[in-house]
């Protein structure tokens, strides 16, 4: 198995990411009785024109998950003492929605993992609301430069009903407004939001994947989630 190291471009490792998701779920239904212990990092695997690590790096599956779940920042090479941080390790993924990784291949984390009584508290999303209108809007569109002009296609993305958008068109003119108007009407939760997973950084960042905002979806997962 393999993941990615600093230096790839957001498409490549999303691609990466789909592909160790693919594979889980064919060892999970073909041979489940296979048990898949080590993420590899290999240098003579890596066929692209980015820095490369210096030797071939062995982590433990269980106990990256293990990690994961214990909210710790890195994770400890089985084949030395280097030490790596599990954003690089599982790039582009939201380490604080675990159903999903890539690595489970849709099993229960329970599947790999024996979980204690210490760390059975679910790890949930950050919640958002209408008072962090500003704080996300800033985010969006003055530090990641996310144009106005996209709101129509994110806010169908994040939950909210055509008639609702079409009314937001007709009221206000500029896309600036638009785009405030739809998210004043996410974060409020208003139509099927919560049906999305509520307003919250990770429905966002998986909202401007849909809309092919990668990088910005990269940022939000790396700094909130």
């Amino acid at each position: 198995m393999m993941s990615c190291e600093k230096g790839y471009s957001d498409n490549m490792v999303s691609e990466i990411r789909d592909v160790i998701g693919e594979v889980m779920s064919v060892y999970k239904e073909s041979c489940p009785n296979l048990e898949v212990k080590e993420l590899v990092i290999d240098p003579k695997e890596l066929a692209y024109p980015v820095n490369t690590p210096r030797e071939r790096t062995v982590y433990s599956v269980k106990a990256v998950m293990s990690a994961i779940v214990k909210r710790e920042d890195f994770v400890v090479s089985t084949t030395s003492i280097k030490q790596a941080k599990l954003k690089e390790i599982l790039a582009d993924e939201s380490l604080s929605d675990i159903s999903n990784l890539s690595l489970l291949g849709g099993r229960d984390i329970k599947e790999v993992i024996e979980i204690t009584e210490e760390f059975k508290t679910p790890l949930t999303p950050i919640k958002l609301d209408i008072k962090d209108l500003a704080d996300v809007i800033k985010e969006l569109t003055s530090d990641q430069h996310l144009p106005c002009s996209v709101w129509y296609e994110l806010g169908l993305q994040l939950g909210l009903y055509d008639d609702r958008l079409k009314d937001i068109k007709a009221d206000y003119g500029e896309s600036v407004e638009r785009f405030r108007e739809c998210m004043s009407a996410w974060l409020r939760g208003e139509d099927k939001v919560r049906e999305k997973g509520g307003p919250s950084w990770s429905s966002l960042a998986t909202a401007l994947d849909t809309i092919d905002q990668k990088s910005i979806a990269s940022y939000i997962r790396n700094k909130y989630l």
